[in-house]
Parts: structure tokens; C-alpha cells; sequence
């Protein structure tokens, strides 16, 4: 293995992780004026159909679009986001609820994670303060040298192994910020060396992502809803994907039928009379999709410090990866690069007093965010219920009389920038309108 040693004479900043908090983050500081080097494991992202295939399809409400604003990216943006106001409830007997976001037609919007991610790359390189390294897995973090060492190869794809063709790369850092997601190696290689305290855990939810194609030529749903179909212990949803088409994900646990159902036939029964999307989507396809996509785990991250010695820092999903049922993922991320990139204004551009104030000016409203999306899972599981529907139509027309006076917590959450803690602290304040449900909290 050769080694190659590419120290740089000035003060660094390392982003590890090209996904979408890395590029958010590298911009914001490429906009200070600051030189950023990003690093990713995966050699070519643009042809790399894992992005796809191993990831929950993607909603940006207030937040995310805030964020955009923040970085006057919106405005370029907003014409390929695809609106969405409310969910769909498909019963098992073809009846359809409809249940609205907001009080008067708020939507959030379907964005392509692989289209959103090359368009933040783009807007980076257009700042000429970002370099991006591909083919870059990194192996060691030196704290005390502050040197970082990269196993460089060009074939990696998420899973790859295979180092034979592989080179040793030496980096100097003056900052680091760990931007690599829910199985982050900046994370790893921390607590490896007991510098800090964080679990990765396992929830007992599985998915696979499952495409519904478009009808001669068009949308065979109505693209301004999240469908969801809910039944038995199946849950399928499907978001517009602005090409006519739907990218649907199915979540099931460890233990559910599906996984025990080897034979093909019976497989496609059993979703078929549990959760009857299948009849927006071919059976061979659905047969083909689901074998041939991987099954991926839902992971949720409790780091207690996301910051050493005020020079490394994790962000994202690196810090407070969380279950995808709120479509909050994403927005939370964004919104935290947001406020990191305000501390370092607040601070005067000094980033190490803006690394040291970070976890604790956020952390508690990424906690409350997680435990949102746990408990709003459980509110998924009964969307199909005639009472949950009727109580979610009432708290909306209560907001909308109230005129403003009162918001669902899920309005509080998708269309304000409302710290997330002020919102659970609230929750139990509010007026309950279904028990433990949908409770109108004050503005």
C-alpha cells in the first residue's frame, strides 16, 4: 500500500461526507470565506444508484426551506419541489381518508435526496472555497497530530470491502466536522479512542424501497398527497416522485410474515391482501423490486457531546440520526447546520467558541425531535382508524376558528422554526382532542 502525505500549509477544514448535511455545512462555511475540503467514501455519486435504493424518500418543509433562503437557494430550487397537503388513508375496502397538513393548504415538499444532494455539490464548487475527494474512506483520526488517514480507492460503493488496489492518504486538519451519517466513521473512530460517548441502535423496523410506476404517462395517484396504506402489520408510503411516478417505502419489523415468506407467490398474496397498494404496481415488478432491493435497518444515534477539544465536530446524522416517521430527518439536519453556521456569526467567526456551544444550544431539540418521530409512528398506525381520522379533522378546523390562536403539534413542527422543545414541552398543555393524539397547542 502506497502512502501519500498531503499536508496543507494553511488552517484546514475537513467535511467528511458529501451527502446533503456535508454539502449544507461546507457551503455555509465556503460562503465565510473559508477553504473546505469534503471528503466521501463512495467514489461516484452521480452513478451511484445506492443513493436510491437505501434511503427514505425525502420531504423539505419550513425548515429545510428556511435553510435554503438562509443560503439564497430557494428561489433557483422551489420549481422542482412537489407539493404535498395532506395524507391519503387507503382502507382496506378502497375508501380513501384525507387528512390535511395544515388549516389552509400548507404543504411540504417531495425532494429527489440523489437531484437535491448534486444540486448543494453544485452551489459548493460555485463558491471555488470547496474541493471534493472521492474514493476516500477514512481509517484514522491522529487528535493529537491533528492528522487524518484515508484509505483511498476507487471502486468503494458503500458495502466495499476490498482494499487490494487501495492507497494510504495522510491529511492535516485545523477542523474537522463529521458529517457521514447514522453509521459515521468520524463517530466510530471517537469513541474507539474513548473521546466520546455515543450507542447506535437498532429499532426493530425494517424497510425496502418499492417504485409505483406512472399509467400512460401519468400519476396513477394523486400526486399532492403522502399515500399511505396501513394495515395489518404492513406499512407502505408513497411520496410523489415529480416525474409521475411514486417512490413507495415498506416498513415491516424483524418478526413480520414478510420475512418469513420465501416462496414468491405467497409473498405478493400476503402484501396484496394486508396492504393492497400492489394494484398501482405489476406483480413481477413488485416480486423483482422487492428481492432485489436490499432490506435496511432503521437506526437512531444518542451521542451526549457531539463535540472534542472545539476542533471536531459531528453534524447530521453523524450526531442525532433518528426513525423516519415524522419526514423530519432531513429538515432537523439542515436546521442544525443553520444554527451551527449562526454560532459562528453569534461568536464572530470564531469556530472553535461556536464548536463548544453547539451540543448544548441544539441537543435538546434534536432529543425532542426523536422522540416526536418514535411516538409519531404510533399515530401512523392508526391514521386508518374512522375516529383518528374524525378527531384530526376536528383539530384542524379548531386551528383554523382559532385563528392562529392554537396549532397542531404537527403544524408546529413542519411549518414554523419553533424549537422543537418548546413544542414537547408544550404537548401536554395543549387541548386534547383524541387522547395521547392530536392536542392543539398555543402559538
Amino acid at each position: 500500500m502506497k502512502t501519500n502525505i498531503d499536508y496543507l500549509e494553511n488552517k484546514s477544514v475537513v467535511v467528511i461526507g458529501a451527502g446533503i448535511s456535508g454539502c449544507t455545512l461546507a457551503l455555509y462555511l465556503a460562503k465565510k470565506g473559508y477553504k473546505v475540503q469534503v471528503y466521501e467514501k463512495r467514489m461516484n455519486l452521480i452513478n451511484n444508484n445506492e443513493i436510491k435504493k437505501r434511503t427514505v424518500g425525502m420531504s423539505i418543509s419550513e425548515r429545510g426551506i428556511t435553510t435554503l433562503k438562509d443560503l439564497d437557494l430557494y428561489d433557483s430550487y422551489k420549481s422542482l419541489l412537489v407539493p404535498k397537503y395532506g395524507r391519503a388513508v387507503h382502507l382496506r375496502s378502497g375508501q380513501v381518508y384525507s387528512q390535511f397538513y395544515g388549516a389552509n393548504r400548507e404543504a411540504i415538499y417531495t425532494v429527489n435526496r440523489k437531484h437535491f444532494n448534486f444540486y448543494l455539490m453544485d452551489a459548493c464548487l460555485k463558491t471555488g472555497n470547496v474541493e471534493f475527494f472521492y474514493g476516500h474512506k477514512l481509517e484514522k483520526i491522529n487528535v493529537d497530530d491533528k492528522k487524518l488517514t484515508f484509505i483511498t480507492n476507487t471502486n468503494y460503493s458503500i458495502d466495499d470491502q476490498d482494499n487490494s488496489c487501495s492507497t494510504e492518504k495522510v491529511v492535516k486538519y485545523e477542523y474537522l466536522f463529521g458529517c457521514d451519517g447514522t453509521f459515521s466513521c468520524v463517530r466510530q473512530r471517537l469513541v474507539d479512542q474513548g473521546l466520546v460517548d455515543a450507542t447506535l441502535t437498532t429499532l426493530d423496523y425494517r424497510f425496502k424501497e418499492i417504485y409505483i410506476p406512472p399509467r400512460n404517462g401519468e400519476y396513477v395517484l394523486d400526486p399532492n398527497y403522502v399515500h399511505i396504506w396501513n394495515i395489518a402489520e404492513l406499512l407502505f408510503v408513497a411520496l410523489p416522485d415529480g416525474k409521475k411516478g411514486f417512490n413507495g417505502t415498506l416498513f415491516y419489523t424483524e418478526s413480520s410474515e414478510v420475512n418469513k415468506l420465501k416462496d414468491n407467490e405467497k409473498l405478493f398474496e400476503f402484501v396484496q391482501e394486508n396492504c393492497q397498494f400492489l394494484s398501482f404496481i405489476d406483480k413481477d415488478q413488485f416480486i423483482q423490486e422487492f428481492n432485489s432491493n436490499p432490506e435496511s435497518k432503521i437506526s437512531e444515534v444518542k451521542c451526549n457531546n457531539w463535540n472534542y477539544q472545539n476542533q471536531i465536530l459531528l453534524v447530521g446524522d453523524a450526531a442525532h440520526a433518528m426513525p423516519p416517521f415524522y419526514a423530519m430527518g432531513m429538515n432537523t439536519c439542515i436546521e442544525s447546520v443553520r444554527v451551527f453556521a449562526h454560532l459562528i456569526d453569534e461568536f464572530g467567526g470564531d469556530i472553535s467558541k461556536a464548536i463548544s456551544h453547539f451540543t448544548e444550544r441544539r441537543i435538546i431539540d434534536t432529543e425532542a425531535m426523536k422522540a416526536m418521530a418514535n411516538r409519531n409512528y404510533k399515530k401512523l398506525r392508526k391514521c386508518h382508524n374512522k375516529d383518528f381520522d374524525e378527531k384530526w379533522n376536528q383539530a384542524h378546523e379548531a386551528m383554523k376558528q382559532s385563528n392562529g390562536e392554537y396549532e397542531t403539534e404537527y403544524f408546529q413542527v413542519a411549518f414554523t422554526n419553533k424549537p422543537f422543545s418548546q413544542i414537547v414541552e408544550k404537548y401536554g398543555q395543549g387541548v386534547d382532542v383524541e387522547e395521547n393524539g392530536l392536542p392543539l397547542i398555543s402559538h
